[in-house]
């Protein structure tokens, strides 16, 4: 079965991540996957890097609908004749991919707020024409998507999974740390997200302020660019404790940087479920997160880390001197929070349940049903 991978971002945000850990995990004899991607994005070598093909596309980029951007997928589907298409957003591939009946799956990779009438109607329509499945990638996502009026029938609840990040030597943690200018026993709090409203990066200034005087010993990492970037570095230079704050940039590969980090945070207003905090659990590490949607279907609180309250510096800042300052509880979450990781959040079976949606919506799994019975 031949499938079209469909992402118009030039970024590398969370749907390209979980592109990459499916691309690391499909049935390679049973599926033929190809990837359009918009002309240079940055995901290009990571997906080429897997052995999978790229078709560059022009006019697509960042987009989710643009009439020239119909034809744009409409010929690329005429060339490649796919069974199913699997779009990340991208009304105008769906729009194509009905014109030229292919089959099509969704995936929802955030959380929306909920919409009103004449808009609800629209969207409702829109996505139940355009759509032969819908993908959430938590339980909050799915009820999100019902919400808005797609037909229960066609949702798929299927969590992002991933590859467990690997352990670096504790040589080669003390040469990063030096690197960021961090001592052997400094406790780093580290928020892995783009730089962007939604995620909320004010709130871990704010709580990091308070818990960096309480103890001296707290690091604190941001690792990721965006939109916010010039103020967010701007609010850490006024805070009494800048020189404890430390922007990484960009880092397309955060399997090292995850290591040194000792308590993954979340701060975001809506999250739709948290690859980075699932990264961080797959290296042991205990959580904290604002109870901002799908991250209570991460992070158990007091089992493998600490939910606090959306928008909540106070609780926050608690919740890091709390874990900064006990060695042994954040090994005692940490362990558990590993478990539920390699339990829940495996790249394996988020791959099987994708699958078994394309042979559903195409057919294809009642033709080997009764194969099987046979």
């Amino acid at each position: 079965m031949k499938i079209l991978q469909i992402l118009t971002d030039t970024n590398v945000g969370g749907a390209g991540i979980w592109l990459l850990n499916f691309l690391k995990a499909f049935d390679r004899e049973s599926f033929e996957a190809a990837v359009v991607l918009p002309r240079g994005a940055e995901l290009i070598p990571a997906v080429k890097k897997l052995g999978v093909r790229v078709i560059e596309a022009d006019n697509i980029a960042d987009r989710s609908f643009s009439l020239g951007s119909i034809g744009t997928f409409m010929r690329i589907m005429a060339e490649e004749k796919p069974d199913v298409i699997h779009t990340h957003a991208c009304i105008s591939a769906r729009i194509a991919g009905r014109l030229k009946n292919v089959r099509i799956v969704n995936t929802r990779h955030c959380l929306e707020d909920p919409k009103r009438f004449p808009k609800r109607f629209i969207y409702r329509t829109v996505n139940n024409t355009l759509s032969d499945a819908v993908i959430g990638v938590s339980e909050a996502v799915v009820h999100n998507l019902i919400q808005d009026g797609i037909r229960e029938r066609k949702v798929h609840l299927v969590y992002n999974g991933i590859a467990p990040l690997k352990p670096i030597s504790p040589d080669k943690q003390i040469n990063l740390r030096r690197q960021y200018g961090l001592d052997a026993g400094d406790v780093i709090v580290g928020i892995v997200a783009r730089l962007e409203p939604v995620k909320n990066h004010e709130l871990f200034l704010e709580a990091a302020k308070f818990a960096g005087i309480v103890n001296p010993r707290l690091r604190f990492l941001i690792v990721g660019t965006g939109s916010r970037e010039s103020e967010l570095k701007a609010m850490a230079k006024k805070s009494e404790i800048a020189e404890k704050i430390i922007f990484t940039g960009y880092i397309q590969d955060v399997n090292d940087i995850m290591n040194i980090i000792d308590i993954p945070v979340i701060t975001s207003h809506k999250e739709a479920l948290s690859i980075a905090l699932i990264e961080g659990m797959s290296l042991a590490k205990p959580c904290i997160a604002t109870d901002s949607g799908g991250t209570k279907e991460v992070v158990y609180h007091g089992r493998n880390g600490i939910i606090v309250p959306n928008n909540d510096a106070v609780n926050l800042s608690l919740a890091m001197i709390d874990l900064g300052q006990n060695a042994r509880k954040r090994a005692a979450l940490g362990a558990e929070g590993q478990k539920i990781a390699r339990e829940k959040f495996g790249i394996a079976e988020m791959a099987r349940q994708i699958e078994t949606i394309y042979m559903e919506i195409t057919g294809r799994k009642d033709e080997a049903n009764e194969s099987d019975g046979q």
